[in-house]
């Protein structure tokens, strides 16, 4: 996904989106949710690590401590990094695909999900409300890849080319879904009523899965608490802080 709509980095606090004609910034989605501990990634880190010293075994003998210091220390984000172009590149290929336009070129490691993700399109003909529209909710903002009609409803759809689809992403798709406004088409919006909510993983093996949120309410009201706790962990809440 390119960059959104109004979005902008504010030092020490992560992401937040500009809300149109107020100018107040509000929190991402994804940045509020970033709150929860992820047990999981300190092990996929070092796992990352331990297996570029292993190819690089015999380079990095010929190095100077601190270049390959930094070269192993880089090596998460750089995968990292990859996996976002991944995603942008079929992000794009989907938006494009849906919305009949000229597909775009795909190489590299990309190449290895357009598979998939027209399978994906074939098996459910979507068709598009809106694309890549940004969403604004009580005190938080996000991006969705696309509202698309599928079977007579509407759907809130996010894209993900991760290796499996993860709790919290119910979280960020139903605070979306539960927004008031958007900006689409360069205009401010009222969100259309969104019947369904769901995830489509695009895998590199050719398969995709979709999955659906069940309960957005629920989903909605364990945000709104990680949304008290984002603003208690950055001193927005006069209760926070430590006792004296």
């Amino acid at each position: 996904m390119t960059t959104p709509v109004l979005a902008e980095q504010v030092k020490g606090k992560g992401r937040h989106y500009r809300i149109p004609d107020t100018d107040h910034l509000v929190p991402s989605v994804t940045n509020i949710i970033s709150v929860l501990d992820k047990p999981a990634l300190p092990y996929w880190a070092a796992k990352m690590v331990a297996q570029t010293a292993w190819e690089l075994r015999d380079a990095i003998g010929n190095l100077e401590e601190d270049e390959a210091v930094d070269l192993l220390k880089g090596s998460p984000w750089r995968r990292s990094r990859r996996a976002a172009d991944r995603g942008t590149t079929i992000h794009e290929w989907l938006q494009a695909r849906v919305l009949g336009l000229p597909l775009p070129d795909t190489d590299g490691e990309a190449a290895e999900y357009v598979d998939a993700a027209e399978s994906w399109v074939q098996r459910f003909n979507p068709v598009p409300v809106h694309t890549e529209v940004t969403l604004f909710g009580d005190g938080y903002a996000g991006t969705a890849d696309a509202i698309l009609e599928i079977g007579g409803q509407v759907y809130l759809i996010d894209y993900k080319t991760s290796s499996g689809l993860y709790p919290e992403v119910a979280l960020q798709l139903s605070a979306l879904a539960w927004s008031d406004t958007m900006i689409a088409d360069g205009e401010v919006q009222n969100t259309p009523e969104i019947d369904r909510v769901a995830a489509v993983r695009i895998g590199k093996d050719g398969k995709w899965e979709m999955r659906e949120v069940m309960d957005v309410r629920d989903c909605v009201e364990a945000f709104d608490h990680l949304l008290a706790v984002w603003h208690w962990k950055h001193g927005s809440n006069p209760l926070g802080g430590m006792i004296k």
